[in-house]
């Protein structure tokens, strides 16, 4: 959500930008890959989502260009880039509540913390997650943007809770 004046979603695999006090929607992506799981930036300006491309998921920012453009929903023009490094599965992003960090999975098996203004992937745990299926793997940022809360396996079990440090 951005602001409350807008929401992103998927819909049929494609990213969508519906203002939600005008009957306004804009397409964002156009692809014949799919995409899922869509959040904002914190400034709004920015949109991550993972998709399907290559035989691989992938992150993607697509962002405003223009500053006079302040909505998606009527944004004369936009950017999408890549922002996980190539050839790794990557999927199930959140920004932090600072806007500072985007957490997201790699490989099924990591979670990562990457700046949002570039820069290089930071693991807070490799080897204790395994991604069956879409969203099983749950974190969460700590309103402090500090910690990340989630879910682990140790030693072939099941704990409720570990508190990760980004």
């Amino acid at each position: 959500e951005n602001d409350g004046k807008e929401l992103a979603l998927v819909i049929r695999g494609d990213v969508f930008v519906t203002s939600v006090e005008f009957n306004t929607t804009r397409r964002i992506t156009n692809t014949p890959e799919q995409e899922r799981g869509v959040c904002f930036s914190k400034d709004g300006r920015s949109i991550y989502y993972a998709s399907e491309r290559n035989g691989c998921w992938s992150i993607y920012k697509t962002s405003l260009t223009r500053k006079e453009d302040k909505l998606f929903t009527y944004a004369v023009q936009f950017k999408e880039e890549r922002v996980s490094p190539e050839g790794e599965t990557s999927f199930q992003m959140q920004v932090s509540p600072d806007g500072k960090w985007l957490a997201y999975l790699r490989d099924r098996t990591e979670l990562v913390i990457l700046p949002t203004k570039g820069g290089n992937p930071k693991s807070l745990h490799k080897n204790v997650n395994y991604s069956y299926s879409d969203g099983d793997q749950e974190f969460e940022w700590s309103p402090d943007s500090r910690y990340i809360l989630c879910t682990w396996m140790e030693n072939g079990g099941w704990n409720n809770v570990d508190i990760a440090i980004s």
